[in-house]
């Protein structure tokens, strides 16, 4: 039996068409969205946010709120605050500077952060919290090329191994950086924790160990006290993988979090499916399920329909999605 079936719900700034989506959600058979908010909507389209947290609740709907951005989560996301605080950015080995990203070693940057997911948690009183694909800039040229490499870095690198940190990807360095990741990741989630006890923090790492975006291994997953439930998002169409390498993302996510002791969860992808390949979703759902997930997430909402990430044909996409949720 299924904890959770969820999808990723962007959102809309009118509370009449949000409830009409809302209400389609509750009625497909799904249990959760994951609401979407960005620092370029926090706080501007708080009531609106708020409105869709209170009516997914009143249709029996969890709620889980995708801090998307801010800075830290989902590689190359548009952020609004990062790029105008210079002295929060990310630097590449060789200084060039990554704006869209704050330094996870950087206190201002981190207490910025920790006040944003107060506000939203106590505001908007969601269920949980989902932290999307946290990350390092990706830079162009990696491996040879790769960030963070800011005064911040520097400094907590030598304190912590007494010696000046490489321009190199050293073994120390590539240690340091999943450390710092995950040493983000501990502290927002115990804030999310200190203001609503009973709110979950759920985590998706990307399907993939190269440390391109900074982490190499799940194994540091152990480490996150208050971490309530583990998953990724092999999208194998989307990276023009075989199946095979979907099954393998999605067992590896149940036995990590086997491991630790929380919930599973595998993301679907429901965006830039081919015309024709749509049967493919529906039988990642299925398969999943076999392989033993306790919650089913997708993304996002009708197919990203009206998006440069849509599916060929949205309407059948997210209808043999929809069919495939009932049928769990």
């Amino acid at each position: 039996m299924l904890w959770d079936k969820g999808v990723a719900y962007y959102g809309c700034f009118s509370p009449r068409h949000a409830f009409t989506d809302l209400r389609e959600i509750a009625e497909a058979g799904f249990t959760s969205i994951t609401l979407c908010v960005n620092d370029a909507e926090w706080p501007w389209r708080k009531p609106v946010k708020k409105f869709i947290v209170e009516a997914a609740k009143d249709l029996g709907l969890r709620v889980f709120v995708d801090v998307h951005g801010f800075g830290s989560f989902v590689p190359n996301m548009p952020t609004t605050y990062v790029p105008k605080n210079p002295n929060w950015w990310q630097f590449d080995n060789e200084g060039n500077p990554h704006a869209l990203k704050g330094c996870p070693n950087n206190p201002s940057y981190v207490a910025w952060l920790k006040e944003r997911v107060e506000e939203i948690v106590k505001e908007l009183n969601p269920d949980g919290i989902f932290w999307d694909e946290p990350c390092l800039a990706p830079v162009e040229g990696w491996p040879s090329k790769w960030a963070c490499r800011c005064r911040c870095c520097v400094e907590k690198f030598q304190d912590e191994y007494g010696f000046d940190m490489p321009k190199e990807l050293t073994r120390e360095v590539e240690e340091f950086r999943e450390r710092s990741l995950f040493r983000l990741l501990d502290e927002l989630m115990e804030v999310v924790k200190r203001v609503k006890p009973s709110a979950l923090n759920l985590l998706c790492l990307m399907p993939e160990f190269t440390g391109m975006h900074g982490i190499k291994s799940w194994e540091p997953v152990r480490s996150l006290k208050n971490l309530d439930v583990f998953g990724t998002d092999p999208y194998w169409i989307w990276f023009n993988k075989p199946f095979e390498w979907f099954e393998e993302w999605v067992s590896r996510a149940v036995e990590t979090a086997e491991r630790v002791g929380v919930k599973s969860q595998v993301w679907v992808e429901l965006i830039r499916v081919p015309a024709g390949r749509e049967g493919d979703v529906t039988k990642a759902v299925r398969r999943a399920v076999e392989l033993g997930v306790d919650a089913i997430a997708t993304w996002s909402f009708r197919a990203e329909e009206g998006s440069s990430l849509a599916c060929d044909n949205p309407d059948k996409a997210w209808f043999l999605f929809v069919e495939a949720i009932r049928s769990l």
